[in-house]
């Protein structure tokens, strides 16, 4: 049993993934409802900002889905990689509409964003709800700042921060090294 589950319980931990997940896909729903257009996964996806724009202006203009990345969903917080998905949607039109880029600092600011969404709905910091999306979005920013890489396994660092405290999970994978063991 991994140490998240000794702390949080097998149930608890399934029924946030259950329940990020379901405010996930209703937030790119929303989304679609609002810009007239869904998603795509595909490979090759937009992965700088001026890309994203010009497809997201392509996407209003023809209805067409807007294509998000299907990269590194094999191990993800959420109940199922398919959400992984619906959160690159909801994330990457906001960073349109929002006027946010890809620079780390804007990310941070739409992260905090998408915590405030989440709070919104009375899911706040003392919940593991709150705290899965917190590493997904907001550790993932760390980590990239100073390794210039993804977490390498995205559950395996939400347990970590989550059983260990969130600076604890980071520096675990900060140490992580491309085959998954801490150095």
């Amino acid at each position: 049993m991994s140490r998240l589950l000794r702390l949080h319980g097998e149930r608890t931990l399934y029924v946030a993934r259950v329940t990020i997940s379901q405010f996930v896909v209703e937030q790119a729903e929303k989304t679609r409802a609002e810009v007239g257009f869904s998603y795509e996964p595909r490979a090759g996806a937009p992965s700088t900002y001026p890309v994203l724009q010009a497809a997201f202006a392509h996407s209003v203009a023809t209805g067409e889905p807007l294509p998000v990345s299907d990269e590194h969903s094999e191990s993800v917080v959420y109940a199922d990689p398919e959400v992984n998905f619906a959160m690159r949607f909801w994330h990457d039109v906001n960073h349109v509409r929002r006027n946010l880029t890809f620079d780390l600092v804007d990310e941070l600011e739409l992260a905090q964003w998408h915590l405030s969404v989440l709070e919104a709905e009375s899911f706040g910091p003392q919940t593991v709800v709150w705290q899965l999306l917190h590493t997904d979005l907001i550790g993932a920013i760390y980590v990239m700042s100073l390794t210039r890489r993804f977490p390498l396994d995205q559950l395996r660092f939400a347990e970590d921060c989550l059983a260990a405290g969130f600076d604890a999970g980071v520096l675990a994978e900060l140490r992580r090294d491309s085959d998954g063991a801490v150095g």
